[in-house]
C-alpha cells in the first residue's frame, strides 16, 4: 500500500540520527554481561532459533521483493509474516507455497469495504494465516459493522494484526477521514474477549499509550503487541522505563503466558515494520530493550520468534 511505504520511509529518515549509534552498537558489540539466545547470531547457523517477524509489509513497488525477502530471511534465520494488500494476494500465496519456512501470508483488507467479508473468505481459500495490518478505519475497531470479519477470523482461528496508537498523516493539504482514537489499544480488549479464538496482535504497542496496551495484554492471554514504529527510537535513552509498564513479572498478576513464562515482557512479539534492509536495525533496538530491562534469555527467544512460531504452528 502506498501509504505504508511513505510512512516507513519517513520513520527511517527521522530516526537515523537518534538511533544509529544505539543500533550499530547493539548489533556489532553486545555488552559483555548480556546473555543472548542463539537466535541473535548469524542465521547461517541452522541451529539458531528462528526469528519470526510479524510486521513485514509487501512492497509492490519492488519487482524483486520476494527474492530480496528470502535472502534476508535466510541470513537471519527468519520467517516473515508478509502483510499483503488484497490486490496482491496471489503473489504472496504462491510465494508462501514456494518458501513455506520463510513466508507466512497475511492479508490486508479495508474493514470499511462493502465486500470485505468476501475478501476474507477468499484469503482463507488461499491458505492465508490471518489479517493485517488493519488500519485507517472509518469507525472504532469495535464498531458492530466490523464484527462479521472478526467472526470469520475467530472461526478460522486466525492471527489478526491491528494498528494501534498514533497514525501518520498522509496528506497535509487535503481533508482525511482518519483519526487515531479509532485505533486505540484498549479497543483490542473487547475483540479479544468476544472472539477468544483470535490471536490479537497490536502493532506499535499503542504508541504513546503503552500502559493501556500492556494492561490489555496482561489480562488477555490471546493479546500481544509489537514495538515497531517510532517507539524504540524515541525511547532509546530511557528504555528502562518499560519495566514500569510491563511490571508484573513473577507477581502472579498476569494470565496464562507462553511456555508458562512468568515475565511480563513475554507479551511482546517481534515486528520490524521497515524496509527489508532495516530489519537488523530493529533487531538491535529490541536487543537494547532486553539489556535495559534485564529480560531473560528464554523470554527473549519467545519474543523474537518462539511465541509466534507456536501460535502459527511453524515447523522446526
Amino acid at each position: 500500500m502506498h501509504h505504508r511505504f511513505s510512512r516507513r520511509e519517513f520513520l527511517v529518515a527521522a530516526s537515523t540520527a537518534a538511533s544509529v549509534s544505539v543500533s550499530r552498537d547493539a548489533l556489532a558489540t553486545p555488552p559483555a554481561n548480556l546473555v543472548l539466545p542463539d537466535v541473535l547470531s548469524q542465521a547461517s547457523d541452522k541451529g539458531a532459533y528462528r526469528i519470526v517477524d510479524m510486521h513485514v509489509h509487501f512492497d509492490e513497488k519492488n519487482p524483486n521483493f520476494i527474492g530480496d525477502l528470502v535472502r534476508v530471511c535466510e541470513r537471519l534465520n527468519m520467517t516473515a509474516c508478509v502483510l499483503t494488500p488484497y490486490s496482491n494476494r496471489k503473489v504472496i500465496a504462491d510465494a508462501a507455497k514456494q518458501y513455506p519456512a520463510r513466508i507466512v501470508p497475511f492479508g490486508y483488507v479495508d474493514l470499511d469495504a462493502p465486500d470485505v467479508v468476501q475478501q476474507v473468505e477468499e484469503l482463507h481459500k488461499l491458505n492465508y494465516r490471518g489479517l493485517g495490518e488493519l488500519e485507517f478505519v472509518k469507525k472504532p475497531f469495535t464498531d458492530p459493522s466490523y464484527m462479521p470479519v472478526y467472526e470469520l477470523a475467530n472461526r478460522y482461528g486466525w492471527v489478526v494484526l491491528f494498528h494501534t496508537g498514533i497514525v501518520l498523516r498522509k496528506k497535509f493539504d487535503e481533508p482525511e477521514d482518519v483519526a487515531s482514537y479509532r485505533m486505540r489499544a484498549f479497543h483490542l480488549e473487547e475483540i479479544a474477549r468476544r472472539f477468544p479464538k483470535i490471536t490479537v496482535l497490536g502493532a506499535h504497542c499503542g504508541n504513546p499509550e503503552y500502559e493501556w496496551a500492556a494492561e490489555v495484554a496482561r489480562w488477555n492471554p490471546n493479546v500481544y503487541f509489537d514495538l515497531s514504529g517510532s517507539t524504540l527510537t524515541k525511547m532509546h535513552a530511557r528504555l528502562g522505563e518499560f519495566r514500569n509498564i510491563f511490571w508484573w513479572s513473577s507477581t502472579g498478576w498476569g494470565t496464562k503466558a507462553p511456555e508458562g513464562d512468568p515475565g511480563a515482557f513475554v507479551k511482546l512479539v517481534f515486528g520490524s515494520d521497515t524496509p527489508l534492509d532495516e530489519i537488523e536495525r530493529v533487531l538491535g533496538q529490541y536487543r537494547a530493550l532486553f539489556q535495559a530491562c534485564d529480560v531473560p534469555a528464554r523470554t527473549q527467544s519467545l519474543i523474537l520468534g518462539g511465541t509466534l512460531a507456536k501460535i502459527l504452528g511453524l515447523p522446526e
